[in-house]
């Protein structure tokens, strides 16, 4: 088209004779703009008419894969509704002495958990916290491998660092839950206090 358009150029302006059939050879094979011709552009793309409308787009374009909703500490929405807290002392306690109706659930992922967990923990990641709560009973203990909590039963909730567990106690609240806690120091305190503790154990035995 270039070519053809050039050609139509030289001959308005008067372009005779060998000079205009020199101009017109290499205007039509696109040699003086360095170009290749059409067919070998599309040779070389790998151009697929796939696309009425957008011939040359449709080879191009590639699937983006749909990204995975992951919360953390900086994702998780602020909690609308502030639960009670509870203290090392008391989730010490409720890992030590299980209950079938007291709950201390993780909220992390799956990877954060496979980590590290306080024993008895359960695990409901805060990523599908509120689809997870409007399953069905026998659904939800299909997919978690737990009972689901009853509304009036105790249910303390961490997470890394108190933050996500707040999200998900203000989730838990507000959908009926009505025995709901969070551990505010969460994993980070959990482990502080865990070494703490085994640390004041070793200097008694060392007495």
């Amino acid at each position: 088209m270039l070519g053809q358009v050039a050609i139509r150029s030289i001959r308005h302006k008067g372009v005779t004779g060998h000079a205009r059939t020199t101009a017109a050879r290499y205007l039509t094979s696109g040699t003086t703009l360095g170009l290749r011709p059409t067919n070998q552009l599309n040779t070389h793309c790998g151009a697929q008419r796939s696309s009425p409308a957008f011939p040359a787009l449709s080879s191009t374009t590639t699937t983006i894969p749909a990204m995975h909703k992951r919360f953390n500490s900086q994702t998780a929405a602020a909690p609308m509704w502030d639960a009670p807290t509870v203290s090392y002392k008391t989730v010490k306690k409720m890992s030590e002495q299980p209950s079938p109706n007291k709950y201390l659930i993780d909220v992390r992922e799956p990877d954060e958990v496979a980590q590290g967990s306080i024993p008895s923990a359960v695990s409901i990641p805060l990523s599908g916290f509120g689809a997870s709560l409007a399953l069905p009973d026998i659904e939800f203990e299909a997919k978690h491998g737990f009972k689901k909590p009853g509304k009036d039963e105790l249910v303390v909730f961490y997470c890394r660092s108190g933050k996500r567990s707040a999200t998900a106690s203000d989730e838990a609240h507000r959908r009926g839950w009505k025995n709901v806690k969070n551990y505010s120091g969460s994993w980070l305190d959990w482990v502080a206090k865990e070494q703490e503790r085994k640390q004041n154990d070793k200097w008694e035995d060392d007495d």
